[in-house]
């Protein structure tokens, strides 16, 4: 009953808050949470964590998110819906098969050096998406990655399809394409996350990683 009565009271008080405060109440616990889920994982993040760093009590947390997994959820759903935006704006392919870098060439070079861009900006969030990249699927959070993680996929194999409608050697293989373009960009990240990789997520990578995808070992 007592617990009941403290919820309801900062239900209250949460609820009487100014709309703009409750959202950056919310943001701030976001925030946090990204950053703790992406340095521990999840299983390695308690809840008595997230509401140390965020300065709030575990009823304003469950209030907002009704639990950790909530949360979680919460993360994954804003900076996915960023990423699979920029993906979207960033596979429209304008053919142009007489010019070669004005053709596929062009389109998966905006399209990588968005991947770089983004990483690079959002790197706690970018570091999250490489672990969902194998979550295995006895993970009670595979139900919340597959809701966001793979929408890339079917973005990026849409666009080796309209790729296909000019290049018929393509046609079929979208989807193959789409697995090994992804693996290749998420491998090359993963490098420059860890600092294993030689040089920067730069230009000059961008291109030697799209002629090394389109050409194979005989780039």
């Amino acid at each position: 009953m007592e617990d009941i009565c403290l919820i309801d009271i900062i239900y209250r008080l949460v609820y009487n808050l100014p709309m703009d405060e409750r959202g950056k109440v919310r943001q701030r616990i976001l925030v946090k949470a990204l950053e703790l889920f992406s340095e521990k994982g999840y299983e390695g993040v308690s809840v008595e964590e997230l509401t140390k760093a965020s300065d709030i009590t575990k009823p304003t947390l469950y209030y907002y998110f009704k639990s950790k997994l909530g949360v979680f959820d919460a993360v994954c759903q804003s900076n996915y819906a960023q990423l699979n935006s920029i993906i979207s704006e960033n596979t429209v392919y304008k053919p142009n098969p007489q010019v070669y870098f004005e053709d596929i060439f062009l389109t998966l070079t905006k399209l990588t050096s968005a991947y770089f861009s983004f990483s690079n900006k959002n790197e706690a969030f970018y570091r999250i998406t490489l672990v969902n990249m194998s979550m295995p699927r006895s993970s009670g959070l595979y139900s919340i990655v597959k809701k966001y993680h793979f929408t890339q996929f079917d973005i990026i194999e849409n666009m080796f399809r309209d790729m296909a409608k000019t290049h018929g050697n393509l046609r079929g293989k979208a989807k193959a394409l789409s697995w090994s373009y992804i693996g290749t960009v998420s491998s090359y990240i993963s490098l420059f996350l860890s600092g294993m990789g030689k040089g920067a997520m730069n230009e000059k990578s961008v291109k030697e990683l799209v002629h090394q995808f389109m050409h194979g070992i005989y780039a």
